[in-house]
């Protein structure tokens, strides 16, 4: 049906009541691009030699990828995405060299040899992962994780000299007091932390990946007394926890909860399969996206798409429901302004949604011819695990034309955990 002030478009999706529903207005304008976002695309492992091909790889437009495996360099690289080394990874956790404190010239040998082979690659360099779990990845005091980080830092400044990026601690989870320990320990051992990190797998905080972010920003990175440390970047190096691994909605509020921070980058985390066998870093699987034998989509797959499709031209977009997100795009690959929503579960959350869209300034997309009806088409990313998803199933599609006017598209019975794909063209 249509007003005189605004066009208003109802897509149905399903055929449940909208009573009971979790109520959410975004606020989408495509007339305001936004700025100084960087791609939220990036990958913790999760490749092979050959697997998955790069038909699988590309669409993605990788940008940051943390592994420790060396051979893969020309192949990460080549996809135009940073490779961050996972120094501590090299080494080892306990067996079979013991841990750096027990023998630091060893720590340092090793580092030293690493640094040697590898000078002409242009790396990241990432010291110990998540020393703040002692199962499995540190067993020794905090103060030995400081003095392991020292000894990596000065002999990889010996050898690749003062341009090298070199940081951390990359522990498993947002803590303040520990990053001020690390920062006050490095600034006053005349260390750089090039960069910060941090990982944020808590499922039910993803909200708060902004919160962090500012506090980091304020306390450390703006404040001057840390101005020696020579801090450039932020990077949550592990995102998505192991119940939302595969959950559409999920995955889309960690990508754009760490867009809107404007952090550096971020890599998507990997755990165990639903139904066993290897881990998602090591079975080829692309961290969980695609089926580890035949390369072949998952939902997953499908919101890193998506969300890749649409990042060069990202636009504004707020939602008066935390818990539901959006990306809003000018032009996506197929030349179609898009929109990328869903409804992630934190607390008590209701299964399904109203979301309400507002779009402003269509007539500003290349696509918009005066007196030419635009499509709008919606396509559902399902929460449907580790299941293949070969193509995104249509639910909805209507023919409006707008004048000048504000179109608010009301989409009931939009399912938790899951995300949709509107298109316009």
């Amino acid at each position: 049906m249509f007003f005189v002030s605004s066009a208003l478009l109802t897509f149905l999706i399903g055929h449940s009541p909208v009573f009971g529903q979790t109520q959410a207005t975004v606020a989408i304008d495509f007339g305001v691009p936004q700025t100084g976002i960087h791609s939220m695309s990036g990958f913790l492992y999760g490749i092979g030699d050959s697997k998955p091909p790069n038909n699988m790889l590309s669409p993605l437009q990788p940008k940051f990828w943390r592994t420790s495996t060396l051979n893969h360099y020309p192949k990460i690289t080549a996809l135009g995405s940073q490779f961050q080394l996972l120094l501590s990874d090299t080494w080892g956790y306990g067996k079979p060299r013991g841990w750096p404190y027990e023998d630091y010239s060893k720590w340092e040998e090793h580092v030293r040899k690493i640094a040697q082979q590898h000078k002409d690659k242009k790396m990241i360099w990432d010291v110990w992962n998540e020393p703040d779990l002692k199962d499995p990845f540190w067993r020794g005091s905090r103060s030995q994780f400081f003095e392991t980080y020292k000894r990596a830092y000065t002999v990889i400044r010996q050898e690749l000299g003062p341009n090298v990026m070199i940081g951390g601690p990359s522990i498993a989870k947002y803590d303040q007091g520990f990053l001020r320990e690390f920062l006050d320990y490095c600034k006053n051992n005349n260390l750089e932390v090039n960069f910060i990190a941090w990982h944020e797998l808590n499922d039910q905080e993803i909200t708060r990946i902004n919160d962090h972010v500012n506090e980091v920003r304020r306390s450390f990175v703006q404040n001057p007394n840390y101005q020696s440390l020579k801090i450039q970047k932020i990077y949550i190096n592990e995102i998505v926890g192991p119940i939302a691994q595969y959950r559409p909605a999920e995955i889309l509020g960690y990508l754009a909860y760490t867009e809107q921070s404007r952090v550096d980058g971020a890599c998507k985390a990997c755990w165990e399969p639903v139904a066993g066998g290897r881990n998602n870093c090591f079975n080829e699987s692309l961290d969980g996206l695609v089926t580890p034998e035949q390369s072949a989509p998952r939902a997953a797959w499908w919101v890193y798409k998506a969300y890749a499709d649409g990042f060069s031209s990202r636009v504004k977009s707020e939602s008066s429901n935390p818990r539901v997100v959006a990306l809003a795009s000018q032009s996506n690959a197929q030349n179609q302004a898009q929109i990328l929503f869903g409804y992630f579960e934190q607390g008590a959350s209701p299964g399904k949604a109203t979301v309400v869209l507002t779009l402003r300034n269509l007539q500003q997309l290349n696509i918009a011819r005066e007196g030419k009806p635009l499509t709008f088409a919606v396509q559902r990313i399902p929460d449907s695990g580790e299941k293949v998803i070969t193509q995104l199933e249509k639910v909805r599609q209507e023919q409006i034309t707008v004048n000048n006017q504000i179109v608010r598209l009301t989409i009931p019975n939009v399912q938790l955990h899951e995300s949709y794909l509107l298109t316009i063209s």
